[in-house]
């Protein structure tokens, strides 16, 4: 893919204004946001010339015509050829604000809607405006088109609320390819295809470990301390500091910076997370349960109810809780709750006495 540089579309604007009439040429500026960042409505833009928003339409769509009808020149065809590669290698479609990423990364917002104007002018791309549903997309010209990705995403968001859980990209493929879509994400580029789709929906979220969901559910909206320290336990999947998880919530989301006191106050609160060391924090889900060393210890042995070495009590106690293991062989030396046969297996003398110390 060769290089873009800001003169090549400074070059083709000038090339595509002189061709027509300087009236189209100021509506088009006006309204694709060329010199202010902010595009007019046909409204205002009628308004301003004297003319009915009907006209303004007119204007705009029969310029957009004669352009597109236009031979081109050469820096025109290298940003469209730049273009047509890009959106082959996501599949045949792509997201507009992706697209100008990929492209220019360092354009501003008034160079970005300069560009976007210069495809608007090519017949070799279709351009799909945001609806309620969908953010703004590109596609191949009689490629992927807006009803497409409407039935999938829709697909989509009803086997997730038959589900009731985020999943990653791999199982949505899964069910895809169970289904009348299939044949749309056969091939190398399925999957990549499968993830531009959704992230056109406004209706889908992906998250920090890479499930999608509803936008609205707390396993993707990424919304308070609470979501975002559950999200970074399971990135890292293995238990952290309160202090670290406020370290991590502050890396991934920067926008707004979390205290760790107030981290903490999330922690203990919600029942997914428990506490296995001092301050350290796992979940749940995990299998890991609170309590002292000692209960833990009682745990293992009501669960396996058979004689069992150190090893065994220690690697089950590291699973549960963030400790020493001196911390564990000192509890098990405790000689009124355990007791140690010849070869060196540990027991529970009294297990009614110590269910009543608990």
């Amino acid at each position: 893919m060769k290089r873009i540089n800001k003169s090549v579309i400074h070059r083709v604007l000038h090339f595509l204004f002189a061709k027509i009439n300087k009236r189209s040429a100021k509506i088009l500026t006006i309204r694709f946001g060329l010199e202010e960042e902010k595009k007019q409505s046909l409204n205002k833009i009628g308004l301003f010339f004297g003319i009915t928003r009907e006209r303004v339409r007119q204007i705009e769509l029969g310029s957009l015509s004669q352009l597109k009808k236009l031979n081109k020149n050469n820096d025109f065809n290298l940003i469209i050829d730049n273009v047509i590669e890009i959106i082959k290698k996501n599949g045949g479609l792509i997201r507009e604000e992706i697209l100008a990423e990929y492209l220019m990364p360092e354009l501003n917002s008034i160079e970005e809607n300069k560009l976007m104007f210069i495809l608007r002018c090519s017949l070799k791309v279709e351009f799909y405006k945001s609806t309620l549903k969908n953010s703004s997309f590109w596609s191949l010209k009689e490629g992927i088109n807006r009803k497409q990705v409407e039935q999938v995403n829709q697909f989509v968001i009803n086997q997730l609320n038959e589900i009731k859980k985020s999943i990653k990209i791999k199982s949505i493929k899964k069910i895809i390819d169970n289904s009348e879509f299939k044949d749309i994400f056969r091939g190398q580029n399925g999957e990549k295809k499968l993830v531009m789709f959704l992230l056109i929906s406004k209706e889908l979220k992906r998250n920090l470990i890479g499930e999608w969901g509803l936008k609205n559910w707390s396993s993707v909206s990424e919304l308070g301390n609470k979501e975002k320290a559950y999200l970074v336990l399971r990135k890292k999947q293995r238990p952290l500091h309160f202090k670290k998880i406020t370290e991590y919530i502050n890396f991934y989301w920067i926008k707004k910076k979390s205290l760790p006191q107030t981290v903490h106050n999330e922690l203990i609160k919600d029942k997914r997370f428990v506490l296995v060391g001092r301050g350290t924090y796992g979940l749940i889900e995990w299998g890991m349960k609170g309590g002292t060393v000692k209960e833990i210890i009682f745990d293992l042995f009501k669960k396996e109810n058979r004689f069992l070495l150190a090893e065994e009590i220690i690697e089950y106690v590291f699973t549960q809780k963030t400790v020493k293991k001196t911390t564990i062989l000192v509890n098990l030396s405790n000689k009124e709750i355990f007791d140690k046969n010849k070869k060196g297996q540990y027991f529970l003398k009294d297990r009614h006495k110590f269910q009543k110390e608990l």
